[in-house]
């Protein structure tokens, strides 16, 4: 398949199959997401379905670059932030890394593959954020485990900011071309439940979830 750009950011994900926001005004029993924590969500990003395609993916940060400091260095988390990361990286002509999940508890990061030098300026790149769980743990390991002091810039870079309300206050500055938010509810509390509206499992009901609520 060709890839032909430019497009809007959130065109290449809607093409990509790569998102999914509840249709409020089509069936209201149409399905909604399940999120692997157990809470329902009337959004979803499958980062993975565009950060796969290298062409979206330099389009994507070659668009961001313009809003991003210099760094020496550009880090990321597993797993599609990998590939995300990097790519600011090869743009920015910085180095790269990127921390490791812990094997028994998958939340928890390490840095044990780099070494940042004492001085050098960092820029974390993160393909997604929600709330900013993931982007804290990064830095958490980085900060601890770097064998020098890490000068991080006080922004993350990332192509999707959707957190559940875009008023929340944030622990970082943010630099995304798309910023939408996406609400979740403890499933007694979920609103499209009370509607008739089923709750599946984006993983594993993906097509239809896409198929059933086009963006």
């Amino acid at each position: 398949m060709k890839y032909e750009y430019p497009y809007t950011i959130l065109g290449i994900y809607q093409r990509s199959n790569a998102v999914w926001f509840f249709d409020y005004d089509d069936d209201p029993q149409a399905p909604h997401v399940k999120l692997t924590g157990g809470n329902c969500s009337d959004g979803y990003v499958n980062s993975a379905l565009v950060t796969s395609i290298p062409s979206a993916l330099s389009y994507i940060v070659g668009e961001l670059m313009p809003f991003l400091p210099r760094a020496d260095w550009v880090v990321g988390s597993p797993y599609a932030a990998i590939t995300f990361s990097y790519e600011v990286a090869r743009q920015m002509g910085a180095r790269h890394g990127h921390t490791e999940k812990y094997p028994r508890d998958p939340k928890r990061m390490r840095w044990p593959r780099y070494a940042i030098p004492e001085g050098a300026t960092v820029l974390q790149a993160e393909e997604l954020i929600t709330t900013f769980g993931t982007t804290l743990e990064v830095r958490r390991a980085i900060e601890e485990e770097n064998p020098a002091p890490v000068q991080f810039f006080p922004i993350v870079a990332t192509s999707i900011y959707r957190p559940p309300s875009l008023n929340a206050p944030r622990p970082f500055d943010v630099a995304a071309l798309v910023e939408r938010e996406v609400k979740t509810w403890k499933p007694e509390e979920c609103p499209l439940h009370t509607q008739g509206s089923l709750a599946l499992r984006p993983k594993e009901h993906w097509a239809e979830l896409v198929k059933k609520n086009a963006v």
